[in-house]
């Protein structure tokens, strides 16, 4: 069994445009520790251009936040059809590099 790696400093950034159907997402991932050493995982989305929505879990292992990232990440890979559009990477550090996988495409990455 492979070593989960630490999960502190996670940062991905994704999007999916559709103009013709005037779709413009953006989804970003934020995981890092907080003063009591818990994992805190942030997600916000909306429109791109927009505040977004913002909403927070909290993780004791970097297990738990591994397996939350994984399937965040399957649930934008997979809704093509429903979003109209394909999620692209737009930044990625590069401890979220690995969970990226072959599930989406990568426009332009920087740490």
């Amino acid at each position: 069994m492979s070593q989960i790696p630490s999960m502190n400093g996670v940062i991905l950034e994704l999007r999916a445009c559709a103009p013709e159907l005037n779709r413009f997402r953006s989804w970003r991932i934020e995981i890092d520790r907080d003063l009591f050493g818990l994992l805190n995982a942030r997600i916000t989305y909306g429109r791109i251009g927009t505040t977004g929505r913002t909403r927070r879990w909290d993780f004791e292992s970097d297990a738990e936040a591994a397996r939350f990232l994984r399937v965040k990440l399957q649930r934008r890979a997979s809704g093509t059809k429903r979003r109209g559009a394909v999620y692209h990477v737009v930044e990625a550090s590069e401890i979220a590099t690995p969970f990226i996988g072959p599930l989406l495409p990568i426009d332009r990455l920087t740490a």
